[in-house]
């Protein structure tokens, strides 16, 4: 396949080396030469670092500029990821249905905008299906304000313009990002104009308690009077607490919303009897099924 004067350009920019020849005279040991300049280049975004926030972590890099896939492929394995990688918007749609990625990369020019902008719409739908927050990072060398601030109109959580420090700017945000996510006590997302969903990753400890009210209490004042409550990753749970969830379940009740558990563990579930919430507070093993609780549509999960 024959080189395009704009990927030579492309090529020798990112490698930051002077395009000295017209595109007729440029040789192949020249495209080499500034090749191995960009390997060089992103070998030292990624020496020596040892990121344990991206362990074992899914990435899938849609991209159709083999160039870009082969930088950042690099990059995130030096680090110890290996991406999945998909070259249009079906490939990259077939991997969203198949895998559960902890960040999805979509080049917003794939080639069109407008395939961008479907890839952007289908993750942003899969994370608030599955109540799985995949974070949505959009890479393009557009300057375009408002195509932009459309993308994160839709739910991107960051957008990196493909300029010469594009590769490091991206391992520091998934780095910082993924890293700070030991830190937080919940994330929240919302599914229709009045469910809201809680992905709960501390729940043992007064402050936790009351930053969630706060963020219920603004929930519910926004329209959003629907609570799910998913707690996946809380494994025990103090039984004294279940006071919390009955606080839960009246601020939703007073405001004509309902209050639904997800992916309770056998403690929660234990709390919510000896506190004789069993019967008062449904549950439920997947977002899906909390959703049709809401509609009336089923009980709690055996």
């Amino acid at each position: 396949m024959e080189i395009t004067e704009e990927q030579i350009n492309k090529i020798f920019e990112l490698a930051s080396i002077e395009k000295k020849k017209p595109k007729e005279e440029i040789t192949s040991s020249d495209i080499t030469e500034a090749l191995i300049e960009i390997e060089r280049k992103i070998y030292s975004f990624a020496t020596g670092v040892k990121i344990d926030s991206l362990e074992n972590k899914k990435i899938l890099i849609a991209d159709d500029l083999e160039l870009s896939i082969y930088q950042l492929s690099t990059v995130l394995k030096r680090i110890g990821v290996t991406p999945s990688v998909a070259r249009h918007k079906e490939e990259a749609l077939s991997e969203l249905n198949k895998v559960q990625f902890d960040c999805v990369i979509i080049d917003l020019f794939i080639p069109d905008s407008s395939d961008g902008i479907d890839l952007i719409k289908a993750a942003v739908k899969k994370r608030n299906d599955t109540g799985f927050y995949s974070k949505i990072v959009v890479i393009s060398g557009t300057d375009d304000t408002s195509l932009i601030d459309y993308c994160y109109e839709l739910g991107i959580d960051f957008y990196i313009q493909k300029d010469r420090n594009w590769h490091s700017k991206l391992l520091k945000y998934l780095s910082t990002s993924f890293q700070s996510d030991k830190n937080i006590a919940f994330t929240r997302y919302v599914i229709d104009n009045n469910i809201v969903s809680y992905i709960v990753k501390r729940f043992n400890e007064p402050k936790v308690f009351d930053a969630i009210i706060q963020n219920i209490n603004s929930s519910i004042y926004t329209g959003l009077k629907n609570i799910l409550f998913d707690l996946r990753e809380i494994t025990t749970f103090d039984i004294d607490n279940a006071y919390i969830f009955a606080d839960i379940y009246k601020i939703c009740a007073e405001n004509g919303g309902k209050f639904v558990l997800v992916n309770p563990s056998l403690n929660v579930k234990e709390a919510l009897s000896n506190a004789y919430l069993e019967d008062i507070i449904p549950y439920s093993n997947s977002v899906e099924d909390a959703v049709a609780i809401i509609a009336d549509q089923k009980v709690n999960s055996q």
